[in-house]
């Protein structure tokens, strides 16, 4: 037999894995799970029925919420339909039936997880659909409902293309009755004869077969893969690449990709592509229909906008907002985000070290896990004593070397105020990528250097900073080093707090320590809703000593925020509020600031700090398909709390 492939070994690894998983859920975490979910749901996420949990975030229901509302307007079958309160109507269910049957079978088994209030269906780790219960009532979804939610998932997955698979088995975790497990099961098998419908434990005995089935037929066909899967071998693939060149002291080699073309325009009303020539609103020129009906259709609502849209439109040309100084993005030419992905495949970064999470290549990952995994990268045997390989790991350029090393002789921080500053004070040639990455640790320092104030402990200077909602800035912690230059004599602390940091971190993984010349940097990363005891330090310094003794924040910072699209951002700014807090916001599109603004007004609190463009922005144009909105991420500055003057105090 030939040698397998990372994917087939990947996927016979996950099948086996979850089959014994099984086994020991059953046995033994089952009692634990379902005192955590309810009494701590979230802990109960790191438990293996963390897929069924998952659906009761409200994240995720804001998130299914959108793709159902994107499918309704397609105007194409209805077959979201059992989602909304009715039932859907006897049509319907027979258009979603045929269209199951279409759908090309393998050998997979799905995991069917039933909760209280929601049915998920999974395969091989990949979570590929769910559903809510219609009444909030019932002590869990109807019958109806679980085979519904299959059925719609055979045709519209999360993940992947549409398929079924040969067996739909649910997990011993299910809260729903032997009965309904066979009326699913009858419902299912009425519409797909060749669907197998029964329960984990019933086909315990049988994994091992079924495993080596599945892993035949990824052979054959490495596409039918799981996209988890797939994903774990990339990702592994990846590492075992940087690891290698690493080793050799090199970079490794990736084929190169065309630039993408621009993209077809999209309506703003209707969202259908606009294939003749655009229409724009002629007062802010910012918004795109295809029609003079679709125009006239948005005004009302447009109308409200209009000025602050043209305001917005208006700086772009006044302050040249395009004007970056490197040679793959001037006033002449953007490099938008439609094309970030070629760009870094052209520029051998695709995949490599703090890069990764400028695609979707690692999604399987949560947030601060890839700084974790650098982590142990930076420990294997073939680089971990040698600080050139282990600094290789990372994909910087050379000009960094090592890791937080300081600018040029000669070049004093207060004299860095671009992009084009801190490039020649590390002798960067502008044709380097590196300042997409670099956007976040700089753009901090420079919160820093403008809003925070100077609190010094025996001559030197100390900051409590708490970043909240992080999720890139979590994986790129080894690159806030470079901030310690910057900072002569200062002693930082950095607490990132938020719902999307991993609750999977080793606990290695949730604190990072860091020197580099006279200052010092600690970090810890925090999956929670920030609270009053985050606030004033005193849960940091119970589970991380070198964090005991520090103060409430100096600077609260809140990176690419969208703070009113997130309704667990509420709380936490009615907290910052109620205690003074100084608060520091990013938005990429200066609309969302200034509304941002408005909304404050109408809680009594009011924005201190005016909006103003962040010159160590991302430089990739965040382009959109129906607007002209000008837009970067961290693209700009805002501020509430005590702001003005604090830099003097």
């Amino acid at each position: 037999m030939s040698e397998e492939t990372p994917i087939v070994e990947a996927a016979a690894n996950a099948t086996a894995s979850f089959g014994s998983t099984i086994v020991r859920t059953f046995s033994e975490d089952l009692p634990l799970f379902v005192i955590y979910l309810v009494s701590d749901p979230l802990k109960a996420l790191q438990m293996s029925h963390m897929v069924v949990l998952l659906v009761l975030l409200p994240a995720l229901v804001l998130w299914v919420q959108g793709q159902m509302a994107t499918i309704r307007k397609a105007r194409s079958i209805d077959r979201d339909a059992f989602i909304e309160e009715d039932a859907p109507s006897p049509e319907d269910i027979a258009k979603m039936e045929n269209e199951a049957k279409k759908s090309p079978q393998n050998s997979a088994v799905w995991q069917i997880g039933v909760s209280a209030k929601a049915v998920a269906v999974s395969e091989e780790a990949s979570l590929l659909g769910f559903n809510f219960a219609r009444s909030p009532t019932a002590a869990h979804p109807a019958a109806r409902e679980i085979s519904d939610t299959i059925l719609l998932v055979m045709i519209k997955p999360f993940e992947g293309a549409p398929r079924r698979p040969a067996v739909v088995a649910f997990l011993p975790s299910r809260v729903c009755s032997p009965a309904v497990v066979a009326e699913v099961a009858k419902r299912i098998m009425q519409v797909l004869p060749d669907t197998r419908v029964t329960t984990m434990e019933e086909i315990q005995d049988e994994m091992p077969k079924i495993v080596e089935k599945r892993k035949a037929e990824i052979a054959n066909n490495p596409a039918l893969a799981a996209p988890s899967v797939v994903q774990q071998s990339q990702q592994a693939a990846a590492a075992a690449a940087a690891q290698s060149a690493a080793a050799a002291g090199e970079k490794p080699v990736q084929p190169k990709l065309p630039m993408n073309p621009t993209p077809s325009r999209g309506c703003f009303v209707c969202k259908k592509e606009i294939e003749s020539k655009i229409k724009q609103c002629s007062a802010c020129k910012s918004v795109i229909y295809c029609s003079a009906d679709c125009a006239t259709k948005d005004w009302p609502n447009h109308k409200i906008m209009c000025g602050i849209y043209k305001a917005n439109m208006q700086r772009l040309t006044d302050e040249n907002l395009n004007n970056f100084p490197f040679t793959w993005y001037t006033s002449e030419k953007r490099l938008d985000n439609y094309n970030q992905v070629p760009f870094l495949v052209e520029n051998e970064l695709h995949n490599v070290g703090v890069y990764r999470r400028l695609c979707q290549c690692f999604q399987q990952l949560q947030w601060g896990e890839l700084s974790g995994e650098l982590a142990v990268q930076m420990e294997a045997d073939a680089v971990k004593d040698d600080e050139k390989k282990r600094f290789l790991l990372t994909g910087l350029p050379l000009e960094l070397f090592p890791l937080g090393r300081p600018p040029k002789a000669g070049v004093s921080p207060e004299s860095i105020a671009s992009w084009e500053d801190w490039y020649k004070a590390y002798n960067l040639p502008l044709s380097s990528p590196v300042a997409l990455v670099f956007e976040m640790p700089l753009t901090v320092w420079y919160l820093i250097k403008k809003y925070a104030p100077t609190r010094t402990v025996n001559g030197r200077r100390q900051l409590t900073l708490h970043l909240l909602g992080p999720e890139r800035e979590a994986d790129l912690v080894h690159i806030f080093t470079y901030m310690l230059p910057l900072l002569p004599n200062t002693d930082i602390i950095l607490h990132m707090v938020g719902p999307t940091v991993s609750k999977r971190l080793r606990p290695e993984h949730t604190a990072y320590s860091f020197t580099s010349g006279t200052s010092t940097l600690n970090v810890t990363l925090t999956s929670a809703e920030y609270s009053s005891v985050h606030y004033d330090s005193s849960y940091f310094g119970s589970v991380n000593k070198k964090t005991q003794g520090a103060t409430p924040p100096d600077l609260v910072i809140i990176l690419n925020g969208g703070v009113f699209q997130y309704q667990t951002f509420a709380p936490t700014i009615k907290l910052l509020m109620d205690k003074g807090a100084r608060i520091v916001f990013t938005e990429p599109i200066e609309t969302s600031a200034v509304v941002m603004g408005k909304q404050f007004e109408g809680m009594k609190w009011s924005l201190t700090a005016p909006i103003e463009v962040n010159p160590f922005r991302q430089p990739v144009f965040q382009w959109k398909k129906e607007v002209n909105l000008p837009g970067w991420s961290n693209g700009f500055i805002t501020g509430a709390g005590k702001l003005e003057g604090v830099a003097q105090e």
